[in-house]
């Protein structure tokens, strides 16, 4: 017989008769796969009995859910449920993205292929239910709460996320090309069309944001075959302190790298300028700069000059700039377009080529 599931959701407002038996079908199929698979973990049959549920409010573009599931074992887990149907992005992501279940499949596909071979403290996948027919793409995750990097103005927190990205980029070399090949490639193709977008965007911007990026834009050109030509490791394409969760009192993995649907095959060092982004002054970027390339140093073995560092990450500074500037597009799209435009005059200034 099975196991009377109970469930205690957080307040959502009025539901329709439809609407609640829709969720009670859908926590059906909840407790289904998460029985599968905590039993194949535990190595003996356990079931579910009382499933809490939290929506989950954070700025990835999917509706997700912290669950706190107890089994009749008496383990108590707190699992992150996130439904990758594209139909169900929030509200604000439908302004920059498609319908395309693309990248939803590719982030199950890096957790299977790729994270479940470098133990780096990325959350454990533990259940998916994919069932195309009915619109059912769901991940199940081990949750780490709800602290993430981005909030912390704590700097001494934000190095060791350098010296993170730095191991996972050493690791990642010496994966088996039948566990990457999937991920899409930062190619001269690739660097090409960054190039298109932004001129395409060049007549829409207001006069003072035009003469910042036309130069760049004018530099970057000139180095497209350089770009396309640098050493690729899998990346994680937006390592920003949104995506980075911190583990509570888990010294030996402080860190939880999540999102992983803009995943490539890229320059390592791309990584490494996201998340020395923004705020930080020039000595504390350099000293993220200079953690990365001495964990990196150590972890693969290389011989590589701190001048050519800093020289190819300040030209993917750049670069990052200017895909971020195409992508919001202009001021009217988002806030986000002025904090590039920040972001490229820091750039522009600093940059041993371009800078007065």
């Amino acid at each position: 017989m099975a196991t009377q599931i109970q469930v205690r959701r957080s307040s959502v407002g009025r539901v329709t008769p439809q609407q609640e038996a829709s969720q009670r079908f859908a926590e059906r199929e909840m407790s289904q796969s998460l029985e599968a698979a905590f039993s194949k973990l535990r190595g003996r049959l356990v079931q579910v009995q009382r499933i809490e549920r939290e929506t989950c409010v954070h700025e990835s573009s999917f509706h997700a859910e912290h669950l706190r599931v107890l089994f009749n074992n008496g383990d108590c887990v707190p699992i992150f449920f996130k439904d990758l149907n594209p139909r169900h992005q929030i509200a604000p992501a439908r302004k920059v993205r498609n319908n395309s279940l693309g990248p939803s499949y590719h982030e199950l596909r890096v957790y299977r292929r790729i994270l479940s071979r470098v133990d780096l403290g990325t959350p454990q996948l533990y259940s998916v239910r994919w069932e195309p027919s009915r619109g059912t793409y769901w991940l199940f995750l081990e949750d780490i709460g709800a602290a993430r990097l981005r909030d912390s103005r704590n700097y001494k927190r934000w190095v060791p996320a350098a010296q993170w990205a730095a191991r996972f980029h050493a690791r990642a070399r010496h994966l088996p090309v039948s566990a990457t090949r999937f991920l899409p490639v930062y190619d001269r193709e690739h660097y090409d069309r960054c190039a298109q977008r932004v001129r395409d965007i060049l007549p829409g911007l207001q006069p003072r944001d035009r003469q910042l990026v036309e130069p760049a834009l004018a530099h970057y050109e000139s180095r497209l075959q350089w770009f396309a030509e640098l050493p690729r490791t899998v990346i994680h394409g937006q390592l920003f302190g949104k995506n980075i969760m911190l583990r509570p009192r888990n010294h030996e993995q402080p860190l939880a790298v999540i999102d992983w649907e803009t995943a490539a095959l890229g320059p390592g060092i791309y990584d490494l300028v996201s998340v020395s982004s923004g705020r930080w002054t020039e000595n504390q970027r350099n000293v993220m700069w200079r953690a990365y390339f001495d964990q990196y140093s150590a972890e693969s073995g290389g011989a590589r000059g701190w001048e050519d560092f800093c020289e190819e990450a300040k030209e993917m500074e750049l670069y990052s700039a200017l895909e971020w500037l195409a992508w919001w597009r202009n001021r009217t799209v988002s806030h986000n377009f002025g904090r590039w435009i920040k972001e490229l005059k820091r750039i522009l200034r600093d940059h041993p080529r371009i800078g007065s």
